[in-house]
Order: C-alpha cells, then structure tokens, then sequence
C-alpha cells in the first residue's frame, strides 16, 4: 500500500493566531513592494518570509505504517512516533481526531482535519489496526 500524507492543523486557536501572522507578513511585503516603481529589497524579503512560513505552516501531515503512526510538525526538526501498541483509541470529533495514548502519561494528540481528510484516515486506520477502538464523540476538539 502506497504511504499516504494526512495533512492536518493544530487546535483552531493556535491555527488562527499562526495564519494570521503569516499573513500580516504577506500584506506588509506587498505594502513595501508596492510603494516603489522598482524592485525593492525589504519587500521581496517580507514575501520570502511568508512563502517561508506558508511552507513551514502546511508541513504537518501524519503517516499511517504498521508500526505505528508517525507525526511530522511544522518545526522541521520535531517528529514522533506514536507505535501502535501505545495507543488506547481513537475519537472521532466534528473537526478531526483525538488518539489516546496508553499508559500512566495518558497523552492525547489533536489533529483538526478537513472532512474527506479525516474519512480517508479513519477508512486506513480501519484496515491498518483493526484492533484498536474508535470512539466518536459530537463535540469539537477545542471543547475536550
């Protein structure tokens, strides 16, 4: 099976917050560049930075393997492995998914995800750990 790339975002707080400022930098770029007839170094960087913060900001995205699930974050350095025999369940919200970690740490993971994102998740979780619960619950990840 081909691996597959689940993109998602942090808690909707946090994503607004670093969307937002990754765009109070696009603006200011384009501010800076269109006050001159020329090209103008300060602008052109101000747009670099954002197309550097755009890429950083949507390079969170999950693999599904049969050891386990792993995790990438926007820091390009930070990954995690959640193994398969750590995990408890998986919840199913209204705007992604929350995967209990077994154990007295009890850590849960929040990923907000897009509906078909999260369909085909669950659809691949399914087949590729049949034995671990999934739980789903009407409520959205920043209320749990």
């Amino acid at each position: 099976m081909k691996r597959k790339r689940y993109f998602w975002q942090p808690e909707l707080s946090i994503s607004i917050i670093y969307w937002s400022v990754t765009f109070i930098i696009l603006f200011y770029g384009l501010i800076l560049t269109l006050e001159k007839t020329h090209p103008y170094l300060k602008g052109n960087v101000f747009l670099g930075v954002f197309i550097l913060f755009a890429l950083v900001g949507l390079h969170r995205y999950l693999f599904l393997e049969k050891s386990g699930i792993k995790v990438r974050y926007s820091r390009l350095w930070k990954h995690e492995t959640i193994l398969r025999e750590h995990i408890d369940y998986l919840i199913l919200c209204k705007d992604g998914i929350v995967i209990q970690r077994k154990g007295l740490s009890g850590t849960s993971f929040h990923f907000a995800m897009t509906k078909k994102r999260k369909a085909a998740f669950i659809k691949d979780f399914a087949t590729f750990y049949p034995e671990i619960q999934v739980k789903e619950i009407n409520e959205k990840i920043s209320r749990s």
